[in-house]
């Protein structure tokens, strides 16, 4: 009965990602018009080196020993970059954030990346962003004060606890009801910045076959957070979670129906939030490698103007400079209200470009810097390790050219000749 439930919804979600893609294809000439967003871009990326660039630069001193011992950032910085309002920058006034819109906050996301080396700071501070955006979005005072306004203020810990390496179908993860209140029985393998979490927002299966979010604390009796050993952002903090009929109230049922639809909502976002700091460091990585080339001498003279370093260096401009250009297309469909929520195709298809854009600037750097890239940098070696992931962060590649053709598919024969 449950499994016919979810997989109604599934068929159901299905479908309207075709029909969001025809949609979206079919009004490709009249979408909103390109905006030259050079001088907001330049705002930005002052404002974020006066308000954060020091402390940014302290998290990543300390990356390299951090990542060896797969340490998160230490939790005096990330207390202080809550105290300087950086989660709240893109959250509603409701949680006592700025509000500034999806293109300002990725091109700070942006900006983070370029500053600082911890590759996996802006994953975490992003994550407890969306997760107090998501509370703030339930209109429940009781659960904004409990959790999206310490979030914001940087005084609690939060990550998602969805992934189950399963799909929605196979999710075990169960709340069922006891008494006034529920019992949830589970386990979570991967959660981003779970070790210095205190609250989970959970995502599971009720009795009915329907998938439910709920607020589940790090202390609630029955939790047991275990430490992950990704192969990749060794300093996320990343854990698995184990629940062992955890108790929990009714009041902290964040999305009692259709939360399948709720989940989606936050793997879109991620689509284009995981990317924008990776290009500010692939921004970094770029600069950093024309400079050592430029200090580097063969056959009598710099490398940097060998004619085949200078045409690297120029396509890997180009895979920057491109890919920064579908992001902030995408981001300002989400600014503009013009996205959709559950799955919009143009998000997709930039994360996609994007993230085989900045692995091809970090393959391209590794082979111009040739040894030093090899054992003459601790750092090119670790993005390289950090950013694998890209390809499967909220949605496989593959899965979102699945995603994508099938709406192309569904559009053929109506295009116009």
């Amino acid at each position: 009965m449950g499994g016919k439930v979810l997989t109604r919804k599934i068929h159901i979600l299905a479908l309207s990602i075709c029909s969001v893609i025809i949609s979206c294809i079919s009004d490709s000439k009249g979408g909103g018009a390109m905006v030259d967003v050079t001088e907001l871009r330049a705002e930005i990326a002052e404002l974020v080196g006066a308000r954060w660039g020091d402390l940014l630069a302290e998290v990543g001193r300390s990356v390299i020993e951090r990542d060896d011992a797969r340490l998160p950032p230490p939790p005096e910085l990330m207390a202080e970059l809550g105290l300087s309002g950086l989660q709240a920058f893109g959250l509603p006034a409701a949680a006592g954030g700025e509000d500034a819109d999806a293109l300002r906050w990725g091109m700070v996301l942006e900006q983070i990346g370029y500053r600082c080396a911890d590759s996996a700071l802006p994953l975490i501070v992003n994550h407890q962003g969306d997760i107090a955006r998501l509370v703030c979005e339930s209109g429940r005072a009781d659960l904004i004060e409990a959790y999206a306004v310490p979030i914001a203020r940087g005084t609690c810990g939060a990550g998602i606890a969805y992934s189950e390496d399963a799909d929605a179908f196979s999710f075990n993860t169960l709340l069922t009801r006891k008494g006034d209140g529920f019992l949830l029985s589970g386990h979570k393998t991967y959660v981003t910045g779970g070790l210095i979490s205190e609250v989970f927002l959970t995502y599971c299966l009720d009795e009915s076959g329907d998938m439910q979010a709920c607020m589940v604390e790090a202390e609630d009796p029955g939790v047991t957070v275990k430490a992950a050993l990704p192969t990749g952002m060794r300093t996320a903090g990343a854990c698995s979670v184990t629940f062992e009929e955890v108790r929990l109230p009714a009041w902290r049922i964040l999305e009692a129906s259709d939360g399948l639809t709720h989940a989606q909502r936050f793997l879109s976002n991620q689509r284009l939030w995981v990317t924008c700091a990776p290009l500010g460091r692939a921004q970094a990585v770029l600069e950093e490698c024309a400079a050592h080339l430029t200090s580097s001498v063969r056959y009598g003279e710099p490398v940097a103007v060998l004619k085949n370093v200078e045409a690297s260096l120029g396509r890997m401009y180009v895979a920057v400079t491109s890919a920064r250009a579908m992001l902030y297309h995408a981001l300002g469909r989400v600014s503009d209200g013009r996205a959709e929520l559950v799955f919009d195709p143009v998000i997709s298809a930039a994360k996609h470009f994007a993230v085989e854009q900045i692995r091809f600037v970090l393959e391209r750097a590794f082979g111009l810097l040739g040894g030093h890239a090899f054992y003459g940098t601790q750092h090119l070696g670790r993005y390289m390790r950090d950013y694998s992931g890209l390809a499967l962060a909220a949605g496989t590649q593959d899965i979102i050219e699945v995603n994508l053709g099938a709406g192309v598919i569904a559009h053929a024969g109506r295009m116009p000749v």
